[in-house]
């Protein structure tokens, strides 16, 4: 597997020499696309406890980092660099404090009250259009970046940094309570495991890099808008997990790379070649749909498998 990890930063390293500014852009943001997807798996593919809220915190890290950057808007010129941290914090605060509310909730009912936030946190952006930009959005005045290179390299650093980070915590202690709690929350309970303290944790950790990847999105993009809390954004996230393989980290992330680049590339120039009457998000289904039922446990183990097999003949 190291070789393999070192192979792909070799790659990615290399990549701005290889490929065009508007496909180097693209792949910048499906780094962050990626710390989406790892950091959802973190929650949900460890703990098993389904997150159906992510979006909200990938929006709140966007928001906190947007504001603190725009001195228009607050009186605030924080750098970008501490801001995009702040924005991860503050993900990470209020992921905190729904946690301890409602990770007492057993089932499907985590899952409904999560699916809500993003639909309760939009409001606010309209509700306050004043402060937030309403439905548009808006500009950021002081930006981290200037280039597409810095934007790429800056992205690929904090997606590699985040997979350790998070790869680290899984191989620990802490991970091997998660996925206790994952595989029989009564069990673990009986081994004297305080099974709501380690999902609120997690829950921690997975609003905190939701938050870095919004504030990396908003200085990538120079904008902030509604998007970001939205239902479209948090199925590619599940889509990408999904597909590459829960529970894995390097599944999701394998996972997300494919869709992000399947839905903002590959798939728009197939369709419009062949002048296929759907579009990518049909495409997109449809492929969740077979890997369902041909892999159910996602390409990462379907890969891994067939790697073992061929090894042993």
């Amino acid at each position: 597997m190291r070789w393999v990890n070192g192979a792909a930063l070799i790659l990615a390293a290399v990549m701005p020499f290889i490929l065009p500014e508007a496909y180097l852009y693209i792949f910048g943001l499906a780094y962050i696309f990626a710390v989406m997807v790892i950091s959802w798996d973190l929650m949900v593919g460890y703990t098993g406890q389904v997150n159906l809220g992510h979006t909200t915190f990938v929006g709140l890290g966007a928001y906190v980092a947007a504001l603190l950057q725009t001195p228009l808007r607050t009186g605030i010129a924080m750098h970008p660099a501490v801001s995009i941290i702040a924005g991860g914090a503050a993900a990470s605060a209020v992921g905190l404090a729904i946690g301890i509310i409602t990770l007492r909730l057993r089932g499907y009912y985590f899952a409904l009250v999560t699916a809500i936030l993003p639909l309760v946190f939009m409001q606010t952006v309209f509700i306050w259009r004043e402060l937030f930009g309403g439905e548009e959005g808006f500009a950021v005045e002081n930006t981290l970046f200037t280039t597409t290179l810095e934007k790429y390299y800056f992205s690929l650093v904090v997606l590699v940094v985040s997979f350790i980070l998070m790869k680290k915590i899984v191989d620990s202690r802490i991970g091997l309570r998660f996925m206790a709690v994952r595989d029989s929350e009564e069990l673990a309970e009986s081994l004297g495991i305080n099974t709501t303290r380690y999902k609120v944790l997690a829950f921690v950790l997975t609003s905190f890099f939701a938050g870095i990847a919004g504030a990396m999105v908003v200085n990538y993009r120079f904008t902030v808008s509604p998007e970001l809390y939205g239902v479209p954004l948090m199925l590619l996230i599940i889509l990408s997990a999904v597909l590459g393989g829960l529970g894995t980290l390097y599944g999701p992330l394998i996972g997300a790379m494919v869709i992000y680049l399947a839905k903002n590339w590959w798939l728009g120039d197939i369709i419009r070649t062949f002048s296929l009457p759907i579009n990518d998000e049909i495409v997109l289904y449809a492929i969740l749909i077979a890997v369902g039922i041909l892999m159910p446990e996602g390409l990462y183990h379907e890969i891994k498998e067939r790697w073992v097999k061929s090894n042993k003949q």
